[in-house]
């Protein structure tokens, strides 16, 4: 597949083969391509924050780069762009930016309200989620691009799973593979299921966007996971104190984020009977 998608200092936190020592690594979602250069913690950023711009960043620490999916179907109803124009931007991005570790697919989501927005199935957004990896790995097998397994019930992960089988793709050969449509879940014990349904494969996981609670009680599936949910508590409360005056929310503010994120990893990697916070 290229090379090692963990990049062992930064991407995964520990080589492949191993189990993660400390919990799973956490990427801090951002809204804007300049935290790159600022925030200087391991980041992930969408596709929708970079295209278009007249100059990129350069990263000032590790990052992961989320695909836009969300935004592509939610907006269009389905992807605008093909994979041989993915992996050319995605070349750009990651020669422009710098220590880029991997980058997400063109996956296809399996929330309700995606399937009626394409008027697709489930099933069709599997298969095109694993067509589409096919497609990306003949574009360019050494762009360092993680399969992503999508579905709503845990029997549709497994469904997923069998299809890159059938598709001759090997997934134990990938030192991660993301799960998605477990971001905007209302329940917990939902994520909790897919997740640990998709574990039994003994593949590590990547979960994508996962809200605090999932978080914490979901850290035993994950070797790696990404959040923008500071972002969310910061909407629905009052600023910190040092930034009252400065903007009205602390939805795109760093020192939220910091603040937030420490208390993240404190979670991960501690005992489990610990909980996340929600707000500061």
């Amino acid at each position: 597949m290229g090379s090692c998608v963990c990049h062992c200092e930064y991407g995964l936190g520990f080589h492949p083969g191993d189990s993660p020592p400390e919990g799973p690594m956490f990427w801090l979602g951002g809204h804007h391509a300049k935290s790159l250069s600022t925030w200087a913690v391991p980041m992930c950023v969408s596709r929708s924050a970079l295209t278009r711009r007249a100059t990129l960043p350069r990263a000032a620490e590790a990052w992961v780069y989320d695909s836009g999916a969300f935004s592509e179907l939610d907006n269009h109803g389905g992807w605008t762009i093909g994979p041989h124009a993915y992996v050319r931007e995605l070349r750009q991005v990651r020669d422009g930016i710098g220590r880029l570790v991997w980058a997400g697919p063109q996956d296809w989501m399996c929330e309700p309200d995606m399937i009626a927005k394409t008027g697709l199935s489930v099933h069709e957004h599997i298969d095109r989620t694993v067509g589409n990896f096919v497609d990306l790995m003949a574009e360019d097998p050494g762009v360092d691009i993680i399969p992503t397994v999508q579905g709503w019930r845990p029997a549709d992960y497994e469904a997923c799973l069998d299809l890159y089988d059938k598709r001759g793709v090997r997934l134990a050969d990938y030192p991660l593979v993301g799960v998605g449509s477990v971001c905007r879940r209302k329940s917990v014990k939902d994520v909790q299921a897919v997740l640990a349904t998709v574990a039994t494969s003994g593949l590590r996981l990547h979960g994508f966007g996962l809200k605090t609670q999932a978080l914490e009680t979901c850290a035993e599936y994950l070797a790696s996971a990404d959040s923008l949910a500071w972002s969310r508590d910061a909407r629905w409360n009052d600023p910190l104190p040092q930034c009252e005056g400065k903007h009205r929310s602390c939805s795109n503010c760093v020192h939220w984020a910091m603040r937030w994120r420490e208390r993240v990893l404190d979670v991960l990697h501690a005992p489990r009977q610990l909980m996340l916070p929600t707000t500061t």
